[in-house]
């Protein structure tokens, strides 16, 4: 709190120059109305009443507002550059009630989004933008924690071999991770997505593509519970090295890759590793989890298909000749199972999709040494259920830690106060 000189002359002063600053740099607009429409295999009567989500790309400030009649309306937006999203969850009733059309579909999430509504002077009395939605039935597999960004050291240097991904089955029933895909769509949550229109595409362009192994059902997932991906499966918490970090010793599968030693400097010979190398943008990039910030993507396809998809060139990676053109390899996203999009914290003006919106409407936040974690729903007979909307704005929280000991980075632990469900 600033101190004021206590002289009337001083004070006259400070309010005149208040009142300047107030006149020069106008910080609200009146009213922001988000009117969104119902997926187009939907009944034309059909309203949309779910959450709308302004998340402001400079400051990562969010407003909420719940839809009426399919708009929503927020009051008093400060000036900058926002995006909008809309979710809604609805059970295979209340489907069967709005549209009966699609009865018999269960737990689906409508979802859509909007990217740069600039607010400013300009739209001072008030602007209406419109939000186009996709429905997409709810998985039973979802990542539940993502540390993808790596820590610092002691000594301030980066440490980057301690990521993890957290996969858990939401259903009410046994699912088996044999032979499913994971990898990474093109780009991180740091650049500025390769292909235009990406949000509308069908299709997921992917820049590395792992499997796990497995002949049917060596890797269950039971209800409730996870599965942890990590990078190297080893204790990474050394108390004269780096300290805000995690144990993965007990990670159910890594990614280790023979003759990369600077990535993965040793294999765990107690944790099954994935299958590499399904499929790599250009051969000479680096492998599954290395890259600081990936976005995630799980999906499920027979070895023919993989191989009958088409590789399309990254925009502009062949400037320097066609030796170094990077291929991302087009994936149907009816293929996709779950997905994640990232950004980093503080790049919020980058923008811009790298999965298309019917996949993830939103993006998780992450930083280096924080964690992406998906929030709890709720709680039903002793297990827990996590939020699906297919809006990752909405579903995940970052989590950070002041003390910067790892105690957040721990996998398999949904005990955090940030992530329990919200009560009225």
């Amino acid at each position: 709190m600033k101190k004021f000189i206590a002289s009337i002359a001083a004070v006259a002063a400070v309010f005149a120059l208040s009142s300047c600053n107030q006149e020069k740099e106008p910080t609200s607009v009146s009213l922001v109305k988000v009117a969104v429409s119902m997926p187009a295999e939907f009944p034309s009567e059909a309203v949309f009443e779910g959450k709308v989500v302004l998340s402001n790309k400079t400051t990562s400030e969010t407003i909420e507002a719940q839809a009426k009649a399919g708009v929503a309306e927020f009051k008093k937006v400060p000036f900058g550059v926002w995006s909008a999203s809309a979710s809604w969850s609805l059970t295979g009733d209340q489907l069967a009630g709005i549209a009966p059309e699609l009865a018999g579909v269960n737990n689906v999430a409508i979802n859509g989004t909007t990217d740069e509504v600039i607010l400013s002077e300009a739209e001072k009395d008030g602007i209406e933008v419109k939000i186009e939605t996709v429905y997409a039935e709810k998985a039973p597999l979802v990542f539940s924690r993502i540390y993808n960004h790596g820590t610092l050291k002691l000594d301030t240097k980066a440490y980057n071999i301690d990521k993890y991904l957290e996969i858990f089955n939401n259903s009410d029933e046994v699912q088996y991770l044999d032979g499913l895909y994971i990898g990474e769509a093109y780009g991180s949550a740091v650049m500025v997505p390769a292909y235009s229109d990406i949000d509308k595409a069908e299709v997921v362009y992917m820049q590395r593509i792992s499997r796990f192994p497995g002949s049917g059902k060596d890797y269950p997932v039971e209800p409730g519970k996870s599965f942890v991906v990590a990078m190297n499966a080893k204790n990474h918490i050394d108390s004269e090295v780096v300290v805000n970090t995690v144990d993965l010793s007990g990670a159910d599968i890594e990614a280790y890759v023979e003759g990369a030693a600077g990535f993965f400097p040793a294999d765990n010979a107690d944790v099954p590793n994935l299958i590499p190398d399904i499929y790599q943008a250009v051969t000479y990039q680096a492998k599954f989890l290395v890259t600081q910030g990936n976005i995630p993507v799980l999906f499920r396809a027979s070895e023919n298909e993989i191989a009958s998809y088409e590789k399309v060139l990254v925009p502009g990676s062949d400037a320097l000749g066609a030796a170094y053109a990077s291929y991302s390899l087009a994936v149907p996203a009816k293929k996709v199972i779950d997905a994640v999009d990232i950004m980093r914290t503080g790049f919020e003006t980058r923008g811009g999709k790298h999965l298309p919106s019917a996949i993830d409407a939103g993006y998780a936040m992450i930083n280096q040494g924080s964690l992406a974690a998906r929030k709890i729903e709720k709680s039903e007979n002793g297990r827990i259920y996590l939020v699906d909307s297919n809006n990752s704005t909405n579903d995940f929280v970052e989590l950070t830690n002041d003390k910067a000991d790892g105690s957040h980075l721990k996998a398999r632990d949904y005990s955090d106060s940030r992530i329990q469900p919200v009560t009225e």
